[in-house]
């Protein structure tokens, strides 16, 4: 008989000397499995060359160990760490991830997601670019194992792994106002279209259970509570829609700038962003950070990079990547959904100066 046709699960229980059941539990990661014995019949069934049919798999445990995972754009690195770490999470768990960016756009999104509805997953790890309740209606949401990673509370009884957004405009803003800045803008990242028709729609919309399905909300609402301990109204001539991308950063300068409205600091959703505000206000002879002080809210991995090195807020997103995959086990094994929040830091560099 051939080695080949040797290779199966009732070879690697003999030459392990345990239990099918037993090598079908450590081939499947089953934590259960003592890590010693786990290891030896790891280490046969690499030396027989055993490769397990996801078929058979499936069969016999209705999983098929592939995951989805749905970002707005992996080419920002914010979103890649989040897949990194969900793929290298998935492998300690002996699965695969099938990986899909629809580019910031809802309208793809939905048909992203309509698409996978019909591939054989066992659960999803989703990103949104959208919000509202056709999340709640698409049908591959309700029937699937899912987690929002990035947001917080957008699906009412859903997991979320995010990162403390309210926190980092909270600790962004307390920054400058120690510096002596008391005059900050804040840009206000969306995708594309902003949801709201207005600056006051927007500030109306900080303290509902809305705030929670978009981070720029979440930064906002910190912000605002900075300022509020020194007795500083939040000011709609110091908020500015933009989107994650250098060109935004750029003409959102140039709107804040035609206001005429007395500015010492700026707030951006990311480093991407600063470098068009950077390259605006340079064009306009106006330092940073000694006239205007600049701080991103994310950095990006590329804040030490720029002209002018930005003081950055740092998101830990590959941990959330981790975090999501760990949390969709745990729905998989039948335990109760909860959510993760993942702190984040301060990070100083050239771009804010004491005023």
């Amino acid at each position: 008989m051939s080695k080949k046709k040797l290779t199966g699960i009732k070879e690697i229980a003999r030459l392990s000397g345990v239990s099918i059941a037993t090598v079908s539990r450590a081939l499947n990661g089953n934590k259960t499995v003592n890590p010693a014995l786990s290891s030896k019949v790891l280490q046969v069934a690499e030396s027989l060359g055993y490769q397990p049919s996801p078929a058979a798999r499936y069969m016999r445990s209705s999983k098929s160990g592939l995951l989805g995972i749905v970002v707005p754009k992996l080419t920002m690195s914010y979103f890649s760490d989040i897949v990194n770490g969900a793929i290298n999470k998935a492998d300690e768990y002996g699965q695969l991830i099938i990986v899909g960016t629809v580019e910031g756009d809802s309208i793809a999104e939905q048909t992203f997601l309509n698409k996978l509805s019909h591939y054989m997953i066992d659960g999803l790890i989703y990103c949104p670019v959208a919000a509202g309740p056709h999340l709640t209606e698409m049908a591959i949401l309700k029937h699937l194992p899912l987690v929002i990673a990035g947001r917080r509370k957008m699906i009412k009884g859903i997991s979320h792994v995010s990162t403390n957004d309210e926190k980092a405009g909270y600790m962004a803003t307390r920054y400058l106002l120690n510096l002596g800045r008391t005059k900050i803008a804040f840009f206000a990242g969306f995708w594309k279209t902003p949801p709201f028709s207005s600056y006051s729609e927007m500030i109306k919309s900080i303290d509902s259970k809305f705030s929670g399905s978009y981070s720029s909300m979440d930064r906002l609402h910190g912000y605002k509570r900075a300022l509020k301990e020194i007795n500083i109204d939040l000011n709609e001539n110091k908020l500015v829609f933009s989107e994650f991308d250098a060109d935004s950063g750029y003409t959102s300068s140039r709107e804040l700038f035609s206001r005429l409205d007395a500015i010492d600091a700026i707030i951006v959703p990311n480093c991407l962003v600063a470098q068009g505000v950077l390259k605006f206000f340079s064009e306009q002879r106006i330092s940073i950070p000694h006239d205007i002080s600049l701080v991103s809210m994310d950095d990006l991995n590329i804040g030490e990079l720029l002209k002018t090195p930005t003081t950055s807020i740092i998101h830990d997103m590959y941990h959330v990547g981790v975090e999501a995959v760990v949390q969709l086990n745990r729905i998989l094994e039948k335990k109760d959904p909860r959510d993760s929040m993942i702190d984040v830091k301060l990070h100083i560099r050239q771009s804010t100066s004491q005023k």
